[in-house]
């Protein structure tokens, strides 16, 4: 069984001055970490808070995902290739592939497991829990930190066009962390379990897949992610008779990748046992679906 050992999450809103996160990632961590972008350090906050200052098995693999990646290094790259009709700096190109925030959780909790880095628009966090739940149910490790990050850049006027939202909308960033854990007994303190995670073609086969589970419809609360669109959302809980849970709180501002935040505030608050979490890339076109069991 793949337990949630914790949770840990941050989300802020934004604003058109750049504020600093080195003070957040030292209370996280419990010391400073030297010359780290915004987007590396958005990961250590939200695996800091995760984690915390318990003893995790160095042979953990770390998950991290996100939607569009490290903006600012993506963003210098194309500058010097575009705009400037010059090569990237070799650094910066290495980086472009995002996945320098594992090297730096995996640094700082000491950690020597898999490491993988999942960029999907719709379905970041969905995908990179997926992967870590095929790994570990596999045998390839007992311990697992898997997140979502996503980062702004300024200016934001241009970051709104980027994420081709409304002019005006009040934009955010955030990082969501799930410490998993493979064990017979769930670990002294473990909040829930994640019971399933997978991705469907239609609504059709995800239904189908439902009617498999053993599982009390009574006893199970439907939330819809972010990019699901209302009339699936509805379509899905008539054909299968769950009730629709009230939302988490709307975050402070816009950002992608949220279906962390919903584990997080599931396993918080009083409620049915289980929770059946819907995303949808492009609306419906392909679905993601994490099944959790609070305990």
């Amino acid at each position: 069984m793949i337990w949630i050992r914790a949770t840990g999450d941050y989300c802020e809103a934004v604003s058109d001055e750049s504020t600093s996160l080195k003070p957040l990632v030292r209370e996280a961590l419990g010391e400073p970490v030297r010359r780290i972008g915004r987007f590396i350090q958005l990961a250590l906050i939200g695996s800091g808070r995760c984690v915390g200052q318990a003893a995790i098995d160095p042979e953990s693999g770390v998950y991290t995902s996100s939607a569009r990646g490290d903006l600012d290094v993506t963003l210098e790259v194309v500058e010097s290739l575009f705009r400037h009709g010059m090569q990237p700096k070799p650094l910066s190109f290495v980086n472009s592939v995002s996945n320098a925030p594992n090297f730096y959780v995996a640094k700082h909790f000491d950690l020597a497991g898999r490491s993988n880095f999942v960029c999907s628009t719709y379905l970041a966090f969905e995908s990179a829990l997926e992967l870590a739940w095929v790994d570990m149910h596999a045998g390839y490790m007992n311990s697992a930190l898997v997140g979502s990050v996503d980062v702004a850049s300024w200016p934001i006027a241009d970051h709104r066009r980027r994420l081709q939202v409304n002019e005006g909308t009040t934009m955010a960033e955030g990082s969501h962390w799930l410490w998993l854990q493979r064990s017979q007994q769930p670990p002294d303190g473990a909040p829930g379990e994640v019971v399933d995670v997978r991705q469907f073609n239609n609504s059709e086969a995800m239904l189908n897949w439902l009617g498999t589970r053993s599982i009390d419809p009574g006893a199970v609360g439907l939330v819809g992610g972010q990019f699901l669109t209302a009339e699936m959302l509805t379509e899905i809980s008539h054909k299968s008779g769950l009730e629709q849970l009230p939302h988490a709180p709307e975050p402070p501002g816009y950002y992608d990748s949220q279906s962390g935040a919903a584990i997080s505030h599931f396993l918080s608050q009083p409620g049915p046992q289980y929770l059946l979490h819907v995303n949808g890339e492009c609306g419906g076109a392909r679905l993601a679906v994490m099944l959790v069991r609070r305990l």
